[in-house]
């Protein structure tokens, strides 16, 4: 062979060891991007369940709760996108400044603890059944990174329970107990964490027009009691947007599933305890898990409807709704004869 073609045939070889070595790397390795994924909606029954509930009659319809994996992209996906309809998201998008994969994490599982709160509150209420919502603290959903709050132990979805041995239950409450203590001064709070009281020193910044506060964004923590009781077995599935599907399930047990007539109905959406819904992220990616289902329908809120349609396939009608009882009409609209 001419030394000229060998040259020409070690190099093609050499390059494309290396296109494949690049190709191999971008497959396997990490991006900052995050990628949302389809995954197909959950049949809510089973995951929550109210006491005195009868079995679902056989074909009396079935709802379904709508969630999107999210991971790391690969290079690949920055590079090429995301394969089956899934979604290249910049890290900003997802993580706030200063919050690591850790603190979105727990404030995820404080969502879905606050999501099932107003989930119960809303569907029991529909039903007719007495509900009543006690504050026991004040969680903490958020940290000023530059506060000194910040290194002094506390963790998102601590619960403030006591100032300073005060016992505090509501915002109002803590509000308060810092004005009591004052701007830039020390301060201890009593911590509700896991099952377990906590104890960190801390000191109080100074906000608008000199108010002493904690630089944390608070929550109160609530307890939701009622004659009926409601329990939920989820796990893997963090976050608020599953608040109107599980509200939907509890009130259509209640029903005896009688107000689905046989439909199969997706939903996603926040919900707080006045039955308000509101928007949600990866709504086109979900659309397309509501049709993996085979959902006839696909509750979402109003701001979403334009990217759910876009992802929803053929058979599944998306409809967009402010408020649970919009969701409720919705159904009912598309069962009545």
């Amino acid at each position: 062979m001419p030394r000229i073609l060998r040259l020409l045939l070690i190099s093609a070889v050499v390059a494309a060891i290396a296109t494949g070595g690049v190709l191999i790397w971008s497959l396997q390795a990490d991006s900052s991007d995050f990628a949302f994924v389809p995954r197909a909606a959950v049949p809510a029954i089973g995951v929550v369940t109210i006491t005195g509930q009868e079995p679902a009659p056989k074909g009396a319809g079935s709802l379904y709760y709508s969630t999107v994996g999210v991971r790391h992209a690969t290079i690949f996906e920055t590079w090429f996108g995301v394969a089956d309809g899934g979604a290249l998201m910049p890290a900003h998008s997802i993580l706030q400044p200063g919050e690591s994969e850790a603190d979105r994490s727990r404030l995820d599982a404080v969502a879905m603890d606050s999501s099932q709160s107003a989930a119960t509150v809303v569907g029991l209420r529909a039903l007719g059944v007495p509900v009543t919502v006690k504050s026991e603290g004040v969680r903490i959903v958020g940290i000023d990174p530059q506060a000194p709050i910040a290194t002094s132990g506390a963790e998102l979805g601590d619960i403030i329970v006591a100032v300073d041995e005060e016992r505090i239950n509501t915002t109002n409450e803590l509000r308060a107990a810092l004005t009591a203590v004052g701007a830039k001064r020390p301060v201890t709070l009593t911590l509700h964490r896991a099952g377990e009281m906590e104890t960190v020193t801390t000191q109080t910044i100074k906000g608008p027009k000199n108010t002493p506060m904690l630089g944390i964004v608070p929550s109160e923590a609530s307890v939701v009691e009622s004659t009926r009781k409601v329990t939920y077995s989820i796990e893997g599935v963090g976050g608020p947007s599953a608040g109107l599907a599980f509200a939907l399930q509890i009130y259509s047990a209640g029903k005896g599933y009688t107000n689905l007539k046989g439909l199969r109905v997706a939903a996603t959406g926040t919900l707080n305890m006045q039955g308000a819904v509101g928007p949600i992220g990866g709504a086109g990616e979900k659309a397309i898990g509501a049709g993996r289902v085979d959902a006839d329908l696909f509750l979402v809120p109003m701001a979403n409807v334009a990217d759910a349609r876009a992802g929803a396939p053929n058979g599944v009608r998306v409809i967009g709704v402010n408020n649970f009882t919009d969701a409720l009409r919705a159904i009912e609209s598309a069962t009545a004869p």
